[in-house]
This record gives C-alpha cells, structure tokens and sequence, in this order.
C-alpha cells in the first residue's frame, strides 16, 4: 500500500514532467465563466447552505486562527469560500479564487486533486506542496460523495497558515462531512414530508390553519386565506387572536387546553356571498405533553344551511299560504258586501255632508285593506310568471317615470345607467315592475330630501343585473339578516311584506336578490335574473 509521502513524491515528479516550475506562482489553466459558476452552484444549493452554517460555527469556534475553508465540486472547481479576509488576500495573490479549477498539471502537487484522485483525506503542509509560494500554507482536504440523498461529489478543504497547522483539522473535516451528509438527509426528509403536508393541506375542501404555542399563524391553505379574508403571506405570523369570530376560540385552546367541534360559525353576511362553517380545533402536544400549537379546520356548511333555510322559509311560507288563503275568504265576502254598501251610500243625495265625509274615509280605508289582502295572498302563494319577452331598459325607464312625482315631491334624484345595445328579457313585465316599484319605494323612503338613487343594468350572455343603490339610512347586520322576512320592517307605519312579495316573485324566475348596507351610509339591492326561461 502506497503511503501519502510516496503519493506526495509521485505527484511531484509528474509536476516536473508537466514543465511546471516550482518557483513560480502556480497559474490556474481553467477558469468557469460567472453563468457557468451559477449553473454549478444551483446544483450544489443546499449543501452550500448547510456548509455555510458549518463554516460560521468553525470560524466562531477558532476565531483566533486564519482560515479558509473551500468547496468544490467533484472535478476540482471552487464553488465557495468562507474564511477572514487576511487569508483570503493571501490565496486571491495566489490566483485562488472561485470559478478556478485544481488540476495537478496547472496548480501543482496540491491536497484537492490529490483527495479527489486518491477518494481519501489528504493533508500537506508546508514543502509538500510542489509550488514554494505554497510553502508557508499548510492545506486539509476530505472528498465526500453523497449518493443517498443528492448524489454530489466534491472536496471541503481548510488552508491555514504553516504556523497554525494541526493534524487535528482532517478529523475536523471529515467530521464536517459526516455531519453535512446527515443534515442533507434530514433536509431532504423534511422536504418530502413538508411537501407531502402542503399538497394535503393545500388541496383539502376544508379550512386548515396551524399556530405555534404563541398563537402566532404557522401555516393556512387557500379555503382560509378565503374565510379570514386574508392572503396567506398576511395571515403567517399573525396572531391568531385578532381574527374573529374563531379567534376567542383559539385562546381557550391554547391557553387552556379546550377543544372544539362542530362550532357553528358565519363569516361575511349570508345574504351576499358570506360562508357558514363548522369549527373544529384542538392543542397540539408533543412527546413530553407540552403545548406546541393549535390546529383548526373549517367545514364550509354554506350549502346546506341556505337549504335548511329554505325549507323552514318555505315551510313559512306553506303555513301562511294556508293562513292567508282562509284569511282572504274569510275577509274579501264581508268586505266585498260592506265595500258595495259604502259605494252606494257615497252616490246618495240623503247623508249629510259631515257623514259623507266619514264615509269617504271608510271607503278609502276599506279598499286599503282590500289592496293588503292582495298582497298578502300573493307574497304567500304569487301567481307563475307569465312571460314575455320584452326590452328591460325600457321597462326601468317606464317604471321611473311612473315614480317621477314621487322623487320631485321629495326633492331626490335618481339616474338610470345603462347599456346602448337593448337587453331582451324572457320574464313576466308586471310581475319585474312590481318589484322594482317596491324597491324603489324602499329607497326613496330611506334616503332624505336631496338624497340620490342609482339604477344601473349590466349584462352578460346568461344573466342580467339591476342595481339599485341610494344613500340613504341603511342597515346593520341584524336588519340585513332579516330584510327579507314576511312583515319584518324598519318602517314606522310598514307591513313588511313588499320586499317578501318581491323575493317570490323573483325567486319564481329563477333569479336571485342580494342586499348589501352600511348603516348610515346607503343599500344596494342587486336582481340577477337569466335572459332566457330555464
């Protein structure tokens, strides 16, 4: 077996075979271009960054001592250094810098080639080294090859001054190697499992947020990022705390160890596009029973909530359809007989003038409560559209001038936005009128004198929008939630039935009315509607 001092010797004979000449500053005969420095360094990525953490600990740990530790890939070019700026000065005069490559024939007998060719540590020190401006350098070098995780190759080597040189240095190096080889594994681990992790939290149809033990916002998905209204790059590191209406529940979790499931939680206003969930969250623990953070999930409910919603509305709407069909029988024959009566008492010569006048109240009275028995009935049981196909823009038009004295009598302004191009809608024209005219009424009853109301029409090829929006005195979370209820109003003298007769009436065209409101600050009710009868 052929020892390091034979191998040194060798070596050196061949550097006088290759005409190099021992006195003279060993010049590198290649050099990488600086893209073809950075296209080696991407492959050597994570090494280069675990051997960075290495390197500060070895600079920490021998502070007083020059060094320069360098790496290189498996075919002798320098991809980094890491060491004080004194013995960097010292090898850059050599023409050691990155992007050089150590070739026996240009750099003489040298400890890279040497560890690269012989697959073993090597160390020289001093005149071992061919080139005598290498003399007073003493240099360490490990090959590694790291076929289980990354499949690299190359050297770590450490140059120190003659006067610092110890044999220690090759352990130290090959321990190094060991140590990076054992990182990178790991490193590679992790990134699997980490991988693994965000596709199954990624793709997951439920909400998923992670916290430390601090409350502080570790990792979310999209659904998340959806019902806390929050990019993900916004909501990691946050406190989860701040974020309601989960983040009380948080609290007890991690500070006291609770957990919950099946927590029902509303997000946003249902009425427009708000989320309904169920939470569920727990502690997370580790080996030794300590808190390490939290886990929530939420289960989007929405579907199903608007479902049962609707059931019990048309479940309402059944028990009044009932109610009301026995209440306008029970109603209209008496009132039909006492209305006849009245009518013939008004075209009379006999009632004095003070008994016609009560009379004309009676009668005016009477046909009010004649035109609330028609309404009830149609907001519990409406009549099925009868539709035709008519242009909406001129119906809007038609409807805002049939309310025009109303808007002057109040002093309020109202403008129609629209398109050039007609807009032909397939639907019922008295039933759509009905409805704007209540909506219309609503608006200009919230907003005062010299108060505004918006309609504006958009439209695409399935749906059309009509937008009426005033700024008037809106509607806080309560109201809007119950809005649309039979006979709720925030009206003094209202009955709360016309937005419940548009609601039907829309609904039987396969359309929808959202609301938006900010109290005090005005509403926009929203009818989408399809072009064509489904």
């Amino acid at each position: 077996m052929i020892n390091l001092s034979e191998r040194i010797s060798a070596s050196k004979k061949r550097c006088q075979t290759f005409g190099l000449n021992p006195v003279m500053i060993p010049k590198p005969s290649g050099k990488l271009t600086p893209a073809e420095l950075q296209n080696r360094r991407i492959r050597f990525d994570e090494l280069l960054s675990v051997m960075s953490l290495f390197a500060g600990r070895i600079m920490h740990l021998l502070n007083n001592t020059p060094l320069l530790l360098v790496l290189t890939d498996e075919s002798g070019y320098i991809l980094e250094m890491y060491g004080d700026q004194l013995i960097k000065k010292t090898v850059t005069d050599l023409g050691i810098v990155k992007g050089i490559q150590y070739t026996e024939e240009s750099m003489g007998t040298n400890s890279v080639h040497m560890a690269l060719t012989e697959r073993s540590p090597v160390s020289l020190v001093g005149q071992e080294h061919y080139h005598e401006a290498l003399h007073h350098l003493a240099c360490y070098s490990v090959p590694f090859h790291f076929t289980r995780s990354h499949h690299l190759s190359g050297t770590i080597s450490l140059l120190t001054t003659i006067d610092h040189q110890n044999p220690v240095f090759i352990a130290l190096l090959s321990n190094i190697v060991d140590s990076i080889e054992r990182e990178l594994l790991l490193s590679r681990n992790n990134q699997k499992l980490d991988l693994l992790n965000r596709i199954l939290i990624k793709n997951m149809r439920h909400g998923i947020i992670i916290t430390d033990p601090y409350g502080r916002v570790s990792e979310c998905n999209p659904f998340a990022e959806q019902i806390a209204n929050c990019k993900k790059q916004d909501l990691i590191g946050s406190s989860i705390f701040d974020i309601q209406p989960f983040g009380k529940y948080m609290y007890k979790v991690l500070e006291y160890g609770q957990s919950y499931e099946n927590v029902e939680l509303t997000f946003g206003n249902i009425q427009n596009g708000g989320i309904v969930c169920q939470f569920d969250s727990y502690a997370i623990y580790d080996d030794k029973n300590r808190v390490i953070g939290a886990y929530a999930q939420f289960r989007d409910i929405t579907e199903r909530f608007l479902l049962e919603r609707q059931v019990i509305t048309a479940e309402k709407f059944s028990v009044i359809g009932k109610l009301a069909a026995g209440l306008a029988h029970e109603i209209r024959n008496p009132l039909t007989s006492i209305i006849g009566f009245i009518k013939i008492l008004k075209t009379s010569e006999n009632p004095a003038t003070k008994e016609k006048k009560y009379i004309e109240i009676v009668y005016n009275e009477l046909l009010q409560l004649d035109k609330l028995v028609s309404q009830f009935v149609l907001m519990a049981k409406p009549s099925f559209p009868d539709r035709k196909l008519f242009n909406i823009q001129e119906l809007v038009q038609e409807t805002l001038l049939f309310m025009e004295s109303q808007f002057i009598i109040k002093n309020v302004s109202a403008q129609f936005l629209h398109e050039n191009n007609p807009i032909m809608l397939h639907a019922d024209p008295l039933q759509i009128k009905q409805v704007l005219i209540n909506i219309l009424q609503n608006a200009l009853e919230a907003v005062d004198e010299k108060g505004m109301i918006l309609v504006s029409l958009e439209s695409d090829l399935n749906y059309v929008k009509i937008r009426i929006e005033d700024n008037g005195i809106g509607l806080d979370e309560d109201e809007l939630g119950q809005i649309l209820n039979p006979f709720f109003t925030t009206k003094e003298n209202g009955l709360g039935l016309g937005l419940s007769v548009s609601y039907r009436i829309i609904e039987n065209h396969g359309g929808t009315i959202d609301i938006t409101s900010d109290k005090y600050a005005g509403t926009t009710m929203t009818i989408t509607l399809p072009l064509l009868q489904s």
